[in-house]
């Protein structure tokens, strides 16, 4: 049944985090990410699509899964900070307090690129999924939800994998997930202060707190 399983349209998560085979389907998932293949996946809140962030390809193929314009960005996602930094993503030391603070968590952060203007949301997931995931994966996923653009999130595995199973080359399938807000997203100014994007779990007077509490301890 594994050997079948490694090449499966849709992988039951549980075989990936426990039993037998479990860690060879888990090397597999991650070769096929490698290889540039897009897939649905688990997060702490929805279900996302991604795939490899370092590939133009992936990210329109992406992009077309989902409907959406071709310019829409798209958000990082990883298992542990260093994999943001590896891809010259530049953390101040705000945002690195609010790291230390919130991650892994349900807090994106927009910021920049090392030596450049532009900038990224990224966010470490502390789902099993994906912290199974980066044991072994060494770049950050594109993420964004499992809808079309423009129709309403459905928090149902079978209902997704039926809207996106031509467009997508796996699923991981973990069940109904229970409802949760949305990831908090915030954007990190070039002057190192905070702007409340979108308010989800983590509520503003929670990050407030924290660098109030943060410069408090610099006095």
């Amino acid at each position: 049944m594994i050997l079948s399983e490694h090449m499966s349209k849709k992988i039951i998560l549980q075989s990936l985090l426990s039993g037998e085979g479990a860690d060879g389907l888990l090397r597999s998932v991650v070769s096929r990410i490698e290889a540039g293949e897009i897939f649905v996946y688990p997060t702490e809140t929805i279900y996302g699509i991604g795939g490899r962030a370092d590939s133009e390809d992936v990210r329109k193929k992406i992009i077309k899964a989902k409907r959406r314009r071709p310019e829409f960005p798209l958000i990082l996602l990883a298992g542990h900070k260093k994999i943001f930094m590896d891809f010259n993503v530049r953390f101040s030391p705000l945002a690195q307090i609010l790291a230390r603070h919130f991650w892994p968590g349900n807090l994106t952060m927009v910021l920049p690129f090392e030596n450049s203007a532009s900038t990224i949301g990224v966010r470490v997931s502390d789902h099993p999924f994906i912290q199974a995931l980066y044991k072994t994966l060494h770049m950050p996923l594109f993420s964004t939800s499992a809808n079309f653009s423009g129709q309403a999130y459905v928090n149902d595995p079978a209902t997704i994998y039926s809207l996106f199973e031509k467009n997508v080359d796996f699923m991981i399938d973990a069940g109904v997930l229970p409802p949760s807000p949305p990831s908090t997203v915030i954007k990190i100014r070039s002057d190192d202060t905070v702007e409340i994007v979108r308010e989800g779990k983590v509520s503003k007077e929670q990050i407030f707190s924290v660098i109030v509490t943060a410069l408090n301890n610099k006095t």
